[in-house]
């Protein structure tokens, strides 16, 4: 019974000093100039932010601000290059999560890491299991469990299997996971990403009451109606660099997203210009199970049309399915008029649709062969006479692509998983450009690679749309997509939130649509 006594005696303290402790003027948390870098990647640059006890307060920017980057240095994962950390005004060094937890640093990500097969007891209190003997003492591991669920009003049994239950409980779960290291800060990364309205209010009321137990919440979320519903202060990174930190009470939506936006993007990818043709490509009513819903629109020849949103959104279940990569599609497609039937990948390459994955290493790929495997897997029609790929056609046809995507290799024989990733991408484009197809669908193209290769490929890009080609394209960087786009579809939530021509882009109309729930 000590072991229990001691973790009630636990529980209660933080209890009796939260008012005192969220009352208090010093900062539970100072990030000061804090930089890191990536290789080709400048990262986070002299980032500072400023934490109170039992403040919600919510890290926002676009894909690749350095939101994630800043809290997983704060989380242990990375290290940063330059810059101090300070918990309750002393100087600390994180180096390890275990380190960050020592200190009172919890995170719950996305991916919740949680063993489905054990308990919820289990779960919380893995590596901390309370000893009878050399034997896990069972009925204090529950009591204890029951403490921690208490403090988020949870009805969840500590017996049950973290499997049976919801995604919401789940992640109830976690967070009492990080309580039981009786951490003063939680960090929380996209944590609606997966919940339904009713599931993102009953974690919101979570989070209220933690702020009462004197728990501060770093909150990292899209959606502005989250942010405005659940936040106390903001802080807003724009690529790598803090932008500014306010109140949640002096700003709204539009001025929250422009600071968000904070920069003109036109210039950054100039747009090649190419001639608009008739339809080739229309989607009505396509609805793909809980990821997609009732979406429509057109492609013409020679246009290229940007999906964008946020992570999450459904955009890539969407093209999966017109692609016939994903079962579960309903509505109708119709290339140059015609309805068509795409059950598999197949259908679509026979009718002219290409496509390149996001994941190019799993999906656009396989590492264990050449580039001219890769490239002669996709043409077999081009290397294959009478059922047999001729060696020198297959090395010919790679030869060419090395050459037309200028691809630093050291021939066509070398493996894939050897090049760099702006040149494995190369490879993914080319191996598809060879197929001549009307349709190109474009899935996160220069995800994870550098500078320079990102500008070729939207320039080949660019260049293939002049060519006549519909392209269909997806990407997570609003100036991309509005540097190269003709037209932009917006999806939030599975939903089309929506659509804006060349000549009305606006970055903050189009972050509206993108953190909108209808």
């Amino acid at each position: 019974m000590q072991k229990q006594n001691a973790m009630s005696e636990q529980l209660l303290k933080r209890k009796a000093v939260s008012d005192s402790v969220i009352k208090k003027a010093r900062p539970v948390l100072e990030m000061r100039n804090i930089s890191k870098t990536f290789p080709g990647v400048k990262a986070l640059t002299k980032v500072s932010l400023t934490v109170l006890p039992g403040e919600i307060h919510s890290i926002v920017g676009e894909n690749g601000a350095g939101k994630s980057t800043l809290m997983k240095i704060l989380a242990g994962v990375y290290s940063k290059d330059s810059g101090e950390i300070v918990l309750n005004g002393k100087t600390v060094t994180i180096d390890s999560p275990q380190t960050a937890i020592d200190l009172g640093i919890g995170t719950v990500y996305q991916n919740l890491d949680l063993i489905p097969s054990l308990s919820v007891a289990e779960n919380i209190y893995m590596n901390q299991f309370p000893r009878k003997s050399l034997l896990i003492d069972r009925n204090i591991l529950h009591k204890n469990a029951e403490e921690i669920l208490k403090l988020l009003d949870c009805r969840i049994s500590p017996a049950a299997t973290v499997d049976s239950l919801s995604v919401a409980d789940q992640q109830m779960v976690a967070i009492a996971r990080v309580l039981s290291r009786n951490i003063s800060i939680l960090i929380l990364d996209e944590p609606t990403s997966s919940l339904s309205p009713v599931e993102t209010q009953k974690l919101f009321e979570n989070v209220r009451r933690l702020r009462t137990l004197g728990v501060a919440t770093l909150f990292i979320s899209h959606h502005m109606d989250e942010i405005f519903d659940i936040a106390e202060h903001v802080t807003v990174l724009c690529d790598g660099k803090l932008v500014g930190d306010w109140p949640v009470s002096e700003l709204n939506k539009n001025s929250l997203v422009k600071a968000m936006v904070g920069h003109e993007v036109r210039e950054m990818f100039p747009k090649i210009e190419s001639k608009i043709g008739g339809e080739v490509f229309r989607v009505e009513h396509i609805s793909v199970g809980k990821y997609v819903h009732d979406i429509s629109f057109n492609l013409r020849k020679g246009e290229i049309v940007g999906l964008g949103g946020l992570v999450g959104a459904g955009r890539s279940w969407l093209v999966k399915s017109l692609f016939g990569a994903v079962p579960g599609r309903s509505g109708d497609i119709f290339i140059e008029g015609k309805k068509v039937t795409i059950s598999h990948p197949r259908n679509a390459k026979k009718l002219g649709i290409g496509f390149v994955p996001e994941d190019r290493h799993n999906e656009g790929l396989i590492s264990g062969m050449s580039i001219e495997e890769n490239i002669g897997m996709c043409n077999l029609k081009s290397i294959v006479s009478h059922g047999i790929i001729v060696s020198k056609r297959e090395n010919e046809l790679a030869e060419k692509v090395v050459n037309e995507m200028d691809v630093k290799a050291s021939s066509a024989k070398q493996l894939v998983e050897n090049l760099s990733g702006g040149n494995q991408q190369k490879i993914v484009l080319g191996k598809w450009f060879e197929n001549h197809p009307r349709i190109m669908i474009f899935d996160e193209p220069t995800k994870g690679i550098d500078v320079g290769a990102k500008s070729e490929i939207l320039r080949k890009i660019g260049n293939l749309a002049a060519s006549g080609i519909g392209v269909l394209l997806i990407s997570s960087e609003l100036p991309e997509l509005m540097g190269v786009s003709d037209r932009i579809i917006v999806i939030s939530l599975g939903y089309k939130t929506g659509e804006f021509k060349r000549t009305d882009f606006d970055a903050a109309k189009i972050m509206l649509a993108a953190t909108s729930k209808e």
